[in-house]
């Protein structure tokens, strides 16, 4: 049986969209191996953004209520879930721990630290180590804290190879304004008023939500070199073919650092501060203040000045790609998916493979027992490795991931995600071998994708991989090829 996830977030004029899509983002992770996706909002969230209300998951609009909800989540599905996400500003410790009979495991995303949770693990982007939840956290909860952990959609990190080298110093040609799909304040006019002041004469797109108050205002001041997209299905796109953006700080302001799109950050909700002093402190961008605080004649001045500053915009460039890699959508699912434990009774855990990890990679692929039985008996040379280990991991569509073993690494776990299935390949250091290392591992790959075909090639010689993989409910299918259909 596929596993499920459940989501509850809302979205609507008033708190805007940002907790949905990052929702939707990390749904993506998940849907990817076959979980099976529940979303409960309420019938004003539905209503007011559209890529909730297009997408194709288990829907349950949701009375609102935080003392009713537990009971309606579980009469929709009776059989419970094995994760739920609760990525909401209205629901505490009390709404999660009346849902744990009916999920195996809760996860909060937050970003104001202000309310306790009983949750098994807190993920929020925009804090620093994160230890200022500690007090508000069950013993033993893990928590995800910092830009790293950022959630953005694999298609930002599809993205990077084609905006990442458009960051070189060039001329501005093109501006976007961005406020999230909602707006409340206008603050799309404050930054059309503003490029008019600094004298901009180049493109300008501006994104809104069909939902916005102000849309109808915007629409008589689009015309010529200003272009309105409603509902944008082309985030990346426009990201990336832009020089300069102007925007809120909400979650948006992690998928411009992962574009290393340039940025002018005016806030204009209480909740993005943190995020904007995140990104502000590492230099991935300007933060011109509170909306309240700025005038088109201020923030067209600032405009313009970063217009003439080449250096200045090449370094947020940098500093905003170094920040957000693109891949806190996989850390986040990796931690989520929990862990198992080997014979000795230690703990194995999945984590994504991170830069730090390519000399141990290396060494791992350079021992005699892992290249026995390898497609490719040589050893890669550093070189080779090297570029190996880059290109695997700026893939979206391949998950390198670390074994842990009691927190220290042991061993390497790749799926490759293909049409029809995910292919699995697994080296674990020899010093764990006949340990049930591996067939910890194995386990957990099922568990990160239930609901797809898993394969791998074994050699037909390696009587330990056959019996580890057989073990694990893989089948013969062709050649050197076996195969695990979903349970």
């Amino acid at each position: 049986m596929s596993a499920r996830v459940v989501f509850r977030a809302d979205g609507g004029p008033a708190i805007g969209s940002g907790h949905i899509m990052r929702c939707i983002a990390l749904a993506s992770a998940f849907s990817a191996g076959g979980w099976k996706i529940g979303f409960a909002a309420t019938a004003e969230s539905f209503k007011s953004v559209a890529a909730l209300d297009a997408a194709a998951f288990e829907k349950l609009t949701m009375s609102g209520d935080p003392l009713a909800e537990p009971a309606q989540l579980a009469a929709k599905w009776p059989e419970g879930c094995d994760l739920l996400v609760v990525d909401h500003y209205g629901r505490d410790e009390n709404f999660e721990h009346s849902c744990r009979p009916w999920t195996k495991r809760i996860l909060a995303i937050d970003d104001l630290a202000n309310r306790k949770h009983d949750a098994d693990m807190l993920a929020d982007s925009g804090a620093g180590n994160g230890e200022v939840y500690r007090a508000m956290l069950p013993a033993g909860c893990e928590i995800l804290a910092g830009p790293r952990f950022a959630i953005v959609h694999s298609d930002f990190l599809l993205a990077r190879d084609v905006a990442l080298p458009r960051r070189d110093g060039r001329p501005v040609a093109r501006i976007l304004v961005s406020f999230g799909q909602v707006d409340p304040n206008n603050a799309t006019a404050l930054a059309l008023d503003a490029i008019e002041q600094a004298g901009f004469s180049g493109a300008v797109d501006v994104v809104l939500g069909q939902s916005a108050p102000h849309l109808a205002a915007i629409r008589r001041r689009v015309k010529g070199r200003v272009t309105l997209h409603i509902n944008a299905g082309n985030m990346p796109a426009l990201i990336a073919t832009s020089d300069l953006s102007i925007g809120a700080g909400g979650t948006t302001s992690f998928e411009r650092c992962c574009l290393g799109l340039p940025s002018l950050m005016i806030e204009i909700a209480d909740n993005q501060r943190g995020v904007i002093a995140v990104v502000a402190d590492a230099g991935a961008a300007f933060a011109a203040g509170p909306q309240a605080s700025l005038t088109k004649e201020s923030l067209g001045e600032t405009l313009k000045a970063l217009l003439a500053d080449a250096e200045k915009r090449t370094a947020m460039a940098q500093a905003g790609a170094a920040l957000v890699d693109g891949r806190g959508r996989d850390r986040i699912f990796l931690a989520a998916i929990g862990g198992e434990k080997d014979k000795e009774g230690r703990a194995v855990r999945l984590r994504l493979a991170e830069a730090a990890d390519e000399d141990w990679l290396l060494k791992l692929q350079q021992k005699p027992e892992t290249r026995a039985f390898a497609n490719q008996p040589q050893p890669p040379t550093p070189e080779e490795h090297g570029e190996w280990f880059g290109r695997t991991r700026r893939d979206p569509s391949r998950l390198l991931m670390i074994v842990e073993a009691a927190g220290k690494p042991a061993g390497m776990l790749r799926l490759d995600r293909r049409a029809d299935d995910d292919l699995v390949s697994i080296a674990i250091d020899p010093a764990f071998h006949r340990t049930g290392l591996g067939r910890a591992a194995l386990r957990l790959a099922t568990r990160i994708a239930p609901g797809r075909i898993l394969s791998a090639q074994v050699h037909e010689a390696n009587a330990a991989s056959l019996a580890l993989f057989s073990a694990e409910g893989y089948r013969h299918s062709s050649g050197t090829f076996y195969k695990r259909e979903p349970q």
